[in-house]
């Protein structure tokens, strides 16, 4: 078994937060980043992106927690409000039958973007009636002083309230390489991307079952247990792709069952 010595993100910052540079807090983001274009180039969405549902293992972000992701096509609909409210994409509280889409996963980074800058979740001292209500009316969290500009730009851009005025995860790399960060892409930055389950909800073939049309044989099965996760969480089993170009040249494309 493989720890994520990290724990999960929200927990990682609130005990790091004071150590972290702009660098560290950038290359997090970007690492996030990277396994979200990595999932819509597979036209898979998340749905559920937020700090619990990222991983710090060696001081590396990998997204995990694939127990609602869905391959994105025209009955990608009626999920219902799923995940922490700050994160969710606002037209989902406004209107239940509103479609999700990628626009939504990038909400929801635009969020863990300002979140990783300022070392706290979201609206962390209000209520759930005024969370809601903030989200749905456009209100945002206020930049953190000293944010650089262009991250604080970023991430705005992402949280638009307007699906179609957002940035897709192509333009959201392009401008952390703007930032300095991603011009040199490490070998294993492909496996930033973890296909993951909590135990409790799913087992990580089913996981993979139901993700992704692909053949995921290649990929090298991992065991992460996250220290101080609570009572209710056991460890999360990830399948974490370790040469993803390697694995493209001999994937084989599956019929997408009609459960997706």
């Amino acid at each position: 078994m493989q720890y994520a010595n990290g724990g999960d993100l929200q927990n990682y910052l609130e005990e790091n937060f004071k150590k972290l540079t702009w660098d560290n807090k950038k290359k997090l983001a970007f690492q996030i980043a990277e396994g979200l274009n990595y999932l819509h180039n597979e036209n898979i969405l998340h749905r559920d992106l937020h700090s619990k549902n990222i991983v710090i293992h060696d001081g590396s972000a990998k997204i995990t927690d694939f127990g609602i992701s869905k391959i994105q096509d025209n009955t990608t609909t009626n999920i219902g409000t799923i995940g922490v409210a700050p994160y969710i994409e606002p037209k989902r509280l406004l209107d239940q039958n509103y479609k999700y889409t990628k626009p939504s996963d990038i909400y929801s980074f635009g969020v863990l973007m300002w979140e990783i800058s300022s070392g706290r979740t979201p609206f962390k001292d209000c209520d759930i009636n005024t969370v809601l209500l903030h989200v749905r009316s456009g209100t945002r969290e206020t930049p953190v002083p000293d944010t650089p500009k262009e991250y604080e730009n970023l991430y705005k851009n992402c949280w638009r309230q307007e699906p179609k005025q957002r940035p897709d995860i192509k333009e959201v790399l392009h401008e952390f390489k703007k930032m300095g960060v991603g011009i040199k892409l490490s070998k294993d930055s492909e496996s930033q991307i973890s296909y993951c389950s909590d135990n409790n909800s799913t087992s990580a073939s089913n996981v993979q079952a139901s993700c992704d049309p692909y053949d995921f044989a290649l990929n090298i099965h991992k065991t992460y247990n996250i220290p101080n996760r609570g009572r209710d969480k056991g460890p999360i089993t990830c399948n974490v792709q370790s040469n993803k170009r390697k694995a493209n040249a001999q994937v084989k494309k599956s019929n997408v069952t009609n459960q997706l």
